[in-house]
């Protein structure tokens, strides 16, 4: 056996082991070994994923497009390779790579499609050493400034990374509502497909201290004709003929209420009525990137149907669990951008009003910051965030967290006066669950670390398997 397949046959070996035990699912360490003892191993990955490579990225919202492209596809009888936990980093690709390859190291997989969540500070790096076919860029929001900087660092490197030559052979699929984007996708020297929302209904006019600096790269002025939420919409720039695309593949008709979200996929002449399950406009803005996709690979409407009709729970995003007798709802957040999307959703007028006294329905919330290196070191992000809205519509609030004394103040300073402050994390459940009424709902705000421990306790006590289960 040489040197190459004994690091393959090892990390393999590690991640089966992590897997049987139930310790983890092996989406990163297993990895991290490979990339330490074999530097090469993306190269291999490239030449054997030649042009069956989809590589998506963006602030907010991988994940979920991630898992939503991979059921349409792998539900049309294409087999796909996918770290589609999460698991966006150098580490969590390579570990997804193993998947391809059989005991003993030998990839196997010549028939797959690999399907690839990248963490938008190494695209520039991973894209220009696997060189995908295709790729989806999804928006652009503060995120994490002690690590990332400001966005105009990301939005740079991205720039100069897509005029590449070498992706003159590819397709780059991008969210036509969101000008931060704009630059990238003109400079792009492959082929450029464009998908977004077309509803003046949604028009969000209320003032966001989550949106961006409005200027054109011109150093103009961007205005909205529509805004649909931070700085997401139909928008030009007062100068230039920076202008906001029409969309091949738009989302229209949107209707929202609390546990679902309706629209009309239009493409080219083809249209077609679909129902998430998942909640928020951010959510259709995740679908609508994967639906683009699809169609751009020859896929028909009633493909989309087939695949998408068995939607699932994504790892941590909305995913749902059933805890005495009450329904809990897990949301990742970690940006202002974010959790705004994620308290309108939750606080919407039209759709929480008691029938008799038209009074909005309160919410029962556990949230819980935490600021390790995945989430961020800096929480001066909730700050930026409408947590006057949340704490209005809230009935029982428990926070928890590394840094919840800071999120209590944050509630505090809305004038939130009912508040727990639990920071043991079993505590924290059992508090939630005997404060909110029988029968009701309850939602989980959560930064990354918090919620995969969060996540983890609830998948062991409501008996939920491990999400690597049918990998094993």
């Amino acid at each position: 056996m040489s040197y190459k397949y004994f690091v393959f046959f090892l990390a393999i070996q590690i991640k089966n082991f992590l897997r049987i035990l139930r310790i983890s699912g092996g989406t990163a360490f297993p990895g991290l070994i490979v990339e330490k003892f074999y530097p090469k191993v993306l190269d291999e990955l490239a030449i054997n994923f030649s042009k069956k490579i989809i590589v998506i990225s963006g602030t907010n919202g991988k994940t979920s497009t991630t898992n939503i492209l991979k059921n349409i596809i792998s539900n049309n009888d294409i087999d796909v390779i996918s770290n589609d936990s999460g698991s966006n980093l150098k580490r969590g690709i390579i570990s997804s790579y193993l998947d391809s390859l059989n005991t003993f190291g030998k990839f196997v997989k010549n028939n797959s499609l690999m399907i690839l969540e990248i963490d938008e500070a190494i695209l520039p790096e991973i894209s220009e050493k696997i060189c995908p076919s295709t790729i989806l860029l999804l928006n652009l929001f503060r995120d994490q400034l002690d690590r990332y900087g400001e966005i105009d660092k990301i939005r740079e490197k991205w720039l100069l990374t897509f005029s590449n030559s070498i992706f003159k052979h590819s397709q780059l699929h991008i969210n036509a509502d969101d000008y931060l984007l704009s630059n990238v996708a003109q400079n792009f020297t492959g082929s450029v497909y464009y998908y977004g929302v077309d509803d003046p209904l949604l028009e969000d006019k209320s003032s966001d201290p989550t949106i961006e600096s409005n200027y054109c790269y011109c150093g103009k002025k961007i205005s909205h004709s529509v805004r649909y939420y931070a700085h997401i919409g139909k928008w030009q720039c007062d100068d230039c003929e920076n202008q906001r695309i029409i969309p091949t593949t738009v989302a229209t008709n949107i209707k929202q209420d609390l546990n679902s979200v309706t629209f009309n996929l239009n493409s080219e002449n083809e249209s077609h009525h679909f129902t998430l399950s998942s909640i928020g406009l951010f959510s259709v803005y995740n679908a609508v990137a994967a639906f683009s996709i699809v169609l751009n690979l020859g896929m028909k409407i009633e493909h989309i149907v087939k695949g998408f009709s068995s939607e699932n729970n994504v790892f941590g995003r909305q995913e749902a669990f059933v805890i005495e007798q009450k329904r809990v709802k897990l949301f990742l957040v970690k940006n202002p951008a974010g959790l705004n999307q994620v308290i309108y959703a939750l606080t919407q007028k039209n759709y929480y009003k008691d029938t008799l006294e038209h009074k909005l329905k309160k919410i029962n919330i556990l949230f819980a910051l935490n600021n390790r290196t995945e989430d961020g070191k800096d929480v001066s992000w909730i700050y930026d965030a409408d947590i006057e809205r949340l704490s209005e519509h809230t009935n029982a609030l428990v926070i928890s967290g590394m840094r919840a004394e800071d999120l209590a103040l944050r509630f505090i300073m809305t004038n939130r006066e009912n508040l727990i402050i639990e920071k043991n994390l079993k505590k924290s459940v059992e508090l939630i669950l005997s404060e909110s009424p029988p029968d009701s709902d309850i939602y989980l705000l959560l930064t990354y670390s918090a919620m995969m421990k969060y996540r983890k306790y609830f998948a062991k006590i409501s008996g939920s398997k491990p999400f690597w289960v049918n990998s094993i």
